[in-house]
């Protein structure tokens, strides 16, 4: 007699789950790839400004503009990966007294307002990119659009993702399951 034991086979995914996995991964990968990259050409660019400062007594001058210009990416990616990973603060009181239905109920509704209100934002983030397209920072001539352009993403990351997780919502037999924070994760 045989007594292994078989697991049993992962249930398909629907399509919709797998285009919601598919632009979860794709913004998780470009937030991260924005909060590095921005991190590392401001450590570099200032630890080059340290040396050559050191040096020659005398700055380069560029270097001082780039926190300006890359610290709203960094930011931003961090918001949109800490959404992604349902690492915001959240207040659950009400959840306790609804059931898996008003649950779902509940955050659909919450997800809706957040893409909303996150994609209107950019909307009208990009009446303040126009604002700024003439300004331009003194030494690299950069125009200070490129700091501003970073809130404008992290909008859209925000509500993109608060549609993913509405997805989720709606497909999830725990509607709280959705999102959760595991603390063992950040170790």
């Amino acid at each position: 007699m045989d007594t292994t034991h078989t697991p049993l086979a992962a249930a398909p995914e629907s399509p919709a789950a797998l285009v919601v996995r598919w632009v979860d991964n794709t913004i998780v990968g470009i937030s991260t790839v924005l909060a590095i990259g921005s991190l590392a050409v401001m450590f570099v660019s200032l630890m080059a400004e340290v040396i050559v400062r050191y040096l020659t007594n005398q700055g380069m001058g560029w270097p001082t503009e780039m926190p300006n210009i890359l610290f709203p990416w960094l930011v931003m990616g961090g918001v949109v990966m800490a959404a992604q990973r349902g690492q915001h603060i959240a207040v659950t009181a009400l959840n306790g007294m609804l059931g898996k239905g008003g649950n779902r109920i509940l955050l659909v509704s919450h997800q809706i307002l957040i893409a909303a209100t996150f994609f209107y934002l950019a909307w009208v983030g990009m009446d303040v990119i126009e604002i700024t397209g003439s300004e331009a920072y003194p030494v690299t001539g950069i125009s200070a659009q490129w700091a501003y352009l970073a809130m404008i993403f992290g909008f859209v990351g925000l509500g993109i993702t608060a549609l993913t997780a509405m997805v989720r919502v709606l497909q999830a037999a725990d509607p709280l399951s959705v999102r959760v924070h595991h603390i063992e994760e950040d170790l």
